[in-house]
């Protein structure tokens, strides 16, 4: 008897109670909606965070790739090293070669004799003349972009064999340009000290233009300037 007397009598319930003790249909699909709202925006932040973020990651590593390859090449071309051969014959290692840019799909756009070098034995002597080239490649899965290749061989100047090296400074070039300044100031897009017009001679200046892909388009450039042989420091 006590307990019946404690339990609610549900007939004695007002029936606009028994009706609020949950929730309708309508206030779910409401609340889902609302929670829905708050995930998408959620969403929409975080991978536009990401995106941005991929963004930035991106132009980094392109900055810094082309920093490095202007920079290897600027050394390399302040390192120049001339001398002219008897004749200028073909097989002379220190002729400069040189064109605005890479010839068909892929080919060197530039090749001199310099005693700069990547250095990675150390027991080489600080003086070695060397053979380098820049040479633009296709890449194998992707058409549209090029490799940047500096190549490199060792003691030109002295007989026998030798191996060279190839290392890669960048991906995604979309272009390399080289324009070369004589004495008098002139812009040229080629340059051959086997030339007549330019026998026995080095350009001044030589203006650089690396065009690389990271997201977007991107143009980096420098100059760098040639010591003629004869020169204080200069190459003989």
């Amino acid at each position: 008897m006590g307990r019946a007397l404690l339990e609610p009598d549900a007939e004695r319930v007002p029936w606009g109670l028994r009706w609020r003790a949950g929730f309708t249909l309508l206030e779910i699909l409401i609340a889902m909606a609302i929670l829905a709202l708050v995930v998408s925006s959620l969403y929409g932040a975080y991978s536009g965070t990401l995106e941005t973020t991929e963004m930035v990651e991106s132009a980094r590593d392109v900055d810094q790739a082309a920093r490095l390859a202007l920079m290897q090449m600027a050394d390399d071309f302040s390192s120049l090293y001339y001398r002219k051969a008897e004749g200028e014959n073909e097989s002379s290692p220190f002729h400069f070669q040189g064109g605005m840019e890479a010839e068909g799909e892929g080919g060197a756009v530039v090749e001199f004799a310099s005693t700069a070098h990547l250095g990675f034995d150390v027991s080489f002597p600080s003086l070695r003349i060397n053979r380098v080239g820049y040479v633009l490649e296709k890449q194998a899965d992707n058409q549209r972009y090029y490799r940047l290749v500096r190549t490199e061989l060792p003691f030109v100047d002295l007989s026998g064999e030798r191996e060279g090296t190839a290392v890669e400074l960048a991906d995604t070039v979309e272009s390399l340009t080289l324009t070369y300044l004589n004495e008098d100031g002139e812009t040229l897009s080629q340059w051959n000290s086997k030339a007549v017009e330019t026998e026995g001679l080095l350009p001044r200046l030589v203006h650089i233009r690396l065009q690389l892909a990271g997201g977007q388009s991107r143009l980096f450039a420098t100059t760098v300037a040639i010591q003629s042989p004869g020169e204080a420091g200069g190459r003989q």
